[in-house]
């Protein structure tokens, strides 16, 4: 009867046990939220969690890229726009040069204003972005543009590649050779030549200014084809960061099917358990309370 009445007590306790620790814990998911608070709760599903927040930390590093890499190709589509008007000011000046009537000192006026654009030029060229660093693919320090000997020359372009997803990154910079280099001409010499022509009032200088339109307008030609290959990565950020975004909803509806709780089978449960635990409660103080009488009877 001893071995009987342990066996019953252990039985009982331990159904007890297990009723009050999963009440317990669908309490914890109604206040929660969330089916899962161990891993050891469900090994798979919390594999899949641990995936999702990799995904998310790598996410939130790309996303910050995404938003510093649009935020240079927009300076760099913006100076470059500023860079074309600058040029095509330069050659309708050169027009007008290379009008036969022009007297020695106007052409030397005319040469003073494409000096003061050549000059602007340089300091686009040497503009610095959102980071402080040249925005034309200079060494950080450096002058992507300078003058030396009375030749302008650049500074070796310093690749800028900004990981945007994985296994993609996107460059950034553009090198101020490329902007000012059409083949073997350099718009920033041209228009530097340009200006000693117009500025020594020597008699004929309608080659020299005839060359350098010409120059000139390829140079404008080439400075488009830039602004236009920096377009194209623009666009290429802002299709990362729609796809990005979808992700990331995606990614938050299925987190939320594997670790979230349905509020109403939770609640339905726990009032099961209860239920289960409240009657299993009341027959064992039931039937702890009956003498061995009652048992013989």
């Amino acid at each position: 009867m001893q071995i009987s009445t342990n066996v019953f007590y252990e039985t009982a306790s331990r159904r007890m046990s297990e009723l009050t620790g999963k009440a317990n814990a669908l309490q914890v998911e109604i206040s929660t939220g969330k089916k899962l608070q161990t891993p050891s709760d469900d090994a798979a599903a919390s594999a899949q969690i641990a995936e999702f927040n990799r995904r998310d930390a790598n996410d939130a590093v790309y996303k910050t890229n995404l938003t510093v890499a649009g935020s240079l190709l927009q300076q760099a589509d913006t100076t470059l726009g500023q860079i074309g008007k600058q040029v095509q000011k330069a050659l309708e000046l050169a027009t007008q040069a290379a009008n036969g009537t022009l007297s020695a000192a106007n052409r030397s006026s005319v040469g003073d204003q494409i000096a003061s654009i050549r000059d602007a030029l340089v300091g686009l060229a040497n503009s610095k972005d959102a980071r402080g660093l040249p925005l034309f693919g200079a060494a950080a320090g450096t002058d992507a543009v300078k003058q030396v000997n009375g030749t302008y020359v650049y500074s070796g372009a310093s690749v800028s590649d900004i990981p945007i997803a994985d296994g993609q990154s996107i460059n950034v910079s553009v090198g101020a050779d490329r902007v000012f280099k059409t083949g073997s001409d350099d718009t920033l010499n041209v228009l530097n030549n340009l200006v000693t022509a117009l500025q020594s009032g020597s008699g004929d200088v309608s080659a020299s200014i005839k060359d350098a339109m010409n120059k000139l307008s390829a140079a404008n030609d080439n400075i488009a084809s830039v602004q236009a290959s920096v377009g194209a990565r623009a666009a290429r950020v802002e299709l990362q960061q729609g796809l990005q975004q979808k992700a990331a909803t995606d990614r938050t509806a299925l987190r939320s099917s594997v670790e979230d709780a349905d509020a109403v089978t939770t609640i339905t449960q726990l009032q099961q358990t209860m239920t289960v635990l409240q009657a299993t409660q009341a027959s064992f103080t039931k039937l702890s309370n009956l003498s061995l009488f009652d048992y013989l009877k």
